[in-house]
């Protein structure tokens, strides 16, 4: 098992030594590779350019009135139904009966602003309310303050099953 493992190791050390050497001298034409023009380690070839243009979404599901509050702070790092630790840095929401993992359009009908949330939970438990947004949606909607804000919650993607 030792003689097997010492092999291996033995091996993948040649062959990582193999591509180096391949790298530092070049291809079959002489030219050498530019690190620089290859954009290895370079932060602009994973991050994709900021679009100017807002993102428009077709309503493909239904579509609702109701009031939206928020979960509080004492919610954050507990486990959402998805298995999901609720977290202040992705806007998020609980619906009773929308699909896990779709995607829903929820716009403030005081000022008219609007999040693209993710279902991931189940409630809220009020009946009175709607839907539960995570910290990070709420402040999207400029509602932390109110609480309870009406709201129209709009499904624009279906959850894709899991195959």
């Amino acid at each position: 098992m030792q003689r097997a493992l010492g092999v291996s190791f033995a091996a993948l050390v040649l062959s990582t030594g193999a591509f180096t050497q391949e790298a530092q001298s070049g291809d079959q034409h002489g030219n050498t590779p530019n690190r620089g023009s290859a954009g290895f380690g370079s932060p602009d070839q994973y991050i994709a350019p900021a679009s100017r243009q807002p993102a428009t979404f077709q309503v493909v599901g239904r579509r609702e009135v109701g009031r939206a509050s928020w979960y509080g702070n004492w919610h954050v790092g507990r486990l959402t139904a998805t298995g999901e630790r609720l977290d202040t840095a992705h806007p998020t929401a609980a619906h009773r009966s929308l699909p896990m993992h779709s995607l829903v359009k929820v716009t403030n009908l005081k000022n008219g602003r609007s999040v693209v949330v993710t279902i991931n939970d189940r409630g809220p438990v009020s009946p009175r309310l709607s839907i539960d947004l995570s910290p990070r949606a709420a402040d999207e909607l400029s509602m932390r303050h109110d609480g309870v804000v009406p709201v129209t919650i709009e499904q624009v993607a279906v959850a894709r099953t899991q195959q």
